[in-house]
């Protein structure tokens, strides 16, 4: 196995579901693998263009994001590495939901669709990997939808910035405690559906607990399990 191979091999098992496939279904899945650099704010992929590989982030992040009529952006989250995006349009061989860009320059590998489908059609224990994978997804956003209905803000907040940091139902282990998120308060009160003055309120209230630090143009939770902790508490 050459350099390029095995650093190939090293950036898909960063994805759990794709790191317990045997050597048997993981090597075709390298061949049809290439890595791709990214400079900062270049873009990557756009809502309703054909999406035909599955993206794996290796280095850096990426922001998910949607543009209105009007020109105003929408963050929905972010991508960091060991982490994935491109599975609902590849599986469904469909178009892109929303647009993707890089936030500072970052390396992501780009595993070709029929290839990950023919893995998917040819090991029946990676289509329920991504079964768990999709009920994950799926829960978590019927969680978010109900807390807007039933919890504060704060506690809306919280559910937010977990969601955003397990997007594809899984921590990337380099993540540890703490995870850093670049989102203005803008982003936030935009995703929230309030304004900046309401969100700074309840922003106050979490790092008044020890949960978050916000400077400009990032959010960090020094300790993500503590801060989920808090959340089982409050509902």
């Amino acid at each position: 196995m050459t350099t390029s191979d095995r650093e190939l091999l090293e950036a898909l098992s960063l994805v759990p579901w794709l790191k317990s496939l045997p050597d048997s279904v993981l090597e075709p899945l390298c061949r049809a693998t290439r890595r791709v650099q990214l400079q900062d704010q270049e873009q990557l992929a756009r809502r309703g263009q054909s999406l035909t590989h599955l993206v794996i982030v290796n280095n850096g992040r990426l922001s998910l994001n949607l543009i209105s009529r009007t020109g105003k952006r929408h963050a929905l989250g972010q991508v960091r590495r060991g982490q994935v995006f491109g599975l609902i349009p590849v599986m469904e061989q469909s178009i892109g939901i929303y647009n993707v860009d890089s936030l500072g320059p970052s390396e992501v590998v780009m595993l070709a669709g029929d290839a990950f489908l023919n893995a998917v059609s040819q090991h029946p224990p990676l289509s329920m990997a991504l079964i768990k994978v999709m009920c994950a997804r799926s829960r978590r956003l019927q969680e978010f939808l109900a807390a807007r209905n039933l919890y504060p803000m704060r506690v809306q907040l919280a559910r937010l910035l977990i969601d955003m940091s397990q997007l594809y139902g899984f921590i990337p282990t380099d993540l540890d405690r703490a995870v850093d998120l670049h989102l203005t308060h803008s982003d936030l009160a935009d995703m929230l559906g309030i304004s900046r003055q309401s969100l700074h309120q309840d922003i106050k209230k979490l790092e008044a607990l020890g949960l978050l630090k916000l400077s400009y143009s990032e959010v960090r939770i020094p300790d993500i399990t503590r801060l989920e902790q808090w959340l089982e508490e409050q509902v």
